[in-house]
């Protein structure tokens, strides 16, 4: 099966967020499943010297946008388990300081014509390379125009007869929304500025052309993928979404099980196993010295908490139950940045207990690998979640999460209370900051049972959370999607 990802970010060349991570992981496990995989991304700024080695595959393509001829380069290089990237040049649009905007000035103006230009590009791309997948796995809304090109105009050429298109939902609060009148700019047909094609409220949305002409839907988690069909977490698109159920399904993410593993991680001081948790004490005890907590605070329960400061991450909640939970006498460490708000309360409640709370704004790769490997207990209170990895790098490294009951927090996490023979963290299930507290109490008496604590501990770390698990579930997808092309009931067949 010939598979071609397309995606605005890949991990290691490009990266903002989760996006990148299953892009950059995903496609090695699916080549170890016999799959001929390759990629296409954007050329940024700096990536000449981080992709390798690179050749130039094709050179001044011309791609169409509205009234203006682009002309576009593509390279080829290879990512470190051998697989096809290709890299397309416009330093016009992509040689930036940022992806897609800057953090004063906020999204660049012209980020639609970015990804027409990158969307436009992927046609040239199959035709240079005299390769025509079988699919066409596209992500988020940068993507999106890309499966409304294939079924608008590409499927009558001979070359893509039996490919298919697979739309994986990130996170459906991005959704490349735009002004009407850059629908012009696309040169799609007329009649897909509809509400049936990319119209969402009056403006041109690129995610929901994803929504409507791909073959087929996947989000990140299970329960993700039926939270996007209600209001509360749909933002608008939960009518369509219901509507192409039946080509919807929700794949949790896996984790880089080579660069998270305790067993083998070089950059926390001590390894450890389910076998021998030794390690984990000897992590606890560095990254405590490290933080300035008193030696005699050592035997005291440690929280952490890596991430973006942001309501979404539940940091509204935490900051309610911050005065309380010191009170617990339970030690926190915070790493990361966001949220001005947030970050100046934080450092408030920080002077009043700096004893118990360090706060670092900042992404240290480090020390966010030591957080997870020396606290007792992770905690997650996101309002929503798509999928999710610290929960599953917690796990795995027998750090207990404790998370709001959402998305691929909800998937990944089995219940201690309602299931103590097999859970392996603590979840509340209403969003207030009672119901974190309730559960972050949970987990501190729990903790004080050695025994039992150590039992949670070995179930979490037994949790299969590889992309291998993940691959097999995506060629069950591919295989769907290329069946109903075989047939000739593809999507939007009648367009």
């Amino acid at each position: 099966m010939q598979i071609l990802f397309c995606a605005s970010e890949v991990s290691p060349f490009a990266k903002t967020g989760g996006l990148a991570d299953v892009t950059g992981s995903l496609p090695a496990s699916l080549q170890k499943l016999g799959c001929d995989v390759r990629i296409f991304m954007p050329l940024y700024r700096g990536m000449r010297n981080g992709a390798g080695s690179m050749d130039l595959l094709a050179r001044d393509i011309v791609v169409p946008v509205g009234v203006h001829d682009y002309h576009v380069y593509i390279w080829e290089g290879r990512t470190e388990t051998g697989i096809p990237i290709y890299f397309l040049e416009k330093d016009e649009f992509y040689d930036r300081s940022y992806l897609y905007g800057s953090p004063v000035r906020g999204d660049y103006e012209d980020n639609s014509e970015r990804f027409i230009v990158f969307s436009r590009a992927v046609r040239q791309l199959c035709m240079a390379l005299d390769w025509y997948p079988s699919i066409f796995h596209l992500h988020d809304w940068q993507a999106g125009l890309i499966a409304a090109y294939f079924q608008l105009n590409w499927r009558y050429d001979p070359n893509f007869l039996r490919s298919g298109t697979v739309f994986t939902i990130h996170n459906i609060a991005y959704q490349g929304l735009f002004p009407p009148e850059i629908f012009s700019l696309t040169q799609l047909p007329a009649s897909a500025f509809s509400i049936a094609g990319l119209e969402f409220w009056g403006q041109c949305s690129f995610l929901k052309a994803g929504l409507v002409y791909s073959d087929f839907l996947t989000t990140v988690s299970p329960r993700y993928s039926r939270e996007i069909q209600t209001p509360e977490f749909g933002f608008g698109l939960e009518g369509l979404l219901k509507e192409r159920r039946d080509s919807l399904a929700g794949i949790l993410n896996g984790i880089d099980t080579k660069v998270w593993d305790p067993e083998n991680d070089p950059l926390i001081p001590a390894n450890y196993s389910s076998e021998d948790l030794s390690g984990k004490k000897v992590c606890k005890s560095v990254l405590c010295k490290d933080l300035g907590f008193p030696r005699e605070r050592l035997d005291r329960p440690l929280l952490g908490m890596i991430g973006r400061l942001a309501t979404q991450k539940g940091f509204d909640l935490l900051e309610k139950i911050l005065p309380e939970l010191m009170s617990m006498d339970v030690n926190l460490v915070i790493l990361g940045t966001g949220d001005a708000s947030i970050e100046e309360n934080l450092k408030e409640t920080a002077l009043l207990f700096p004893k118990q709370l360090k706060v670092l704004f900042e992404f240290d790769e480090k020390l966010a690998h030591l957080i997870e490997a020396g606290s007792d207990i992770f905690l997650m209170p996101s309002r929503y979640e798509p999928c999710g990895l610290n929960q599953m790098y917690s796990l795995r490294y027998c750090t207990i999460p404790v998370v709001h009951a959402t998305g691929g927090l909800d998937d990944s996490v089995i219940d201690v209370i309602k299931d103590p023979d097999s859970g392996t963290g603590f979840k509340f299930y209403k969003y207030d900051p009672q119901a974190f507290l309730d559960a972050v109490e949970s987990a501190i008496h729990m903790f004080g049972d050695k025994d039992k604590w150590v039992e949670i501990q070995k179930r979490a770390m037994a949790q299969d959370f590889s992309w291998d698990r993940s691959a097999r579930e995506f060629i069950r997808v591919y295989e769907k999607t290329t069946a109903k092309r075989r047939i000739g009931v593809g999507r939007r067949a009648d367009l």
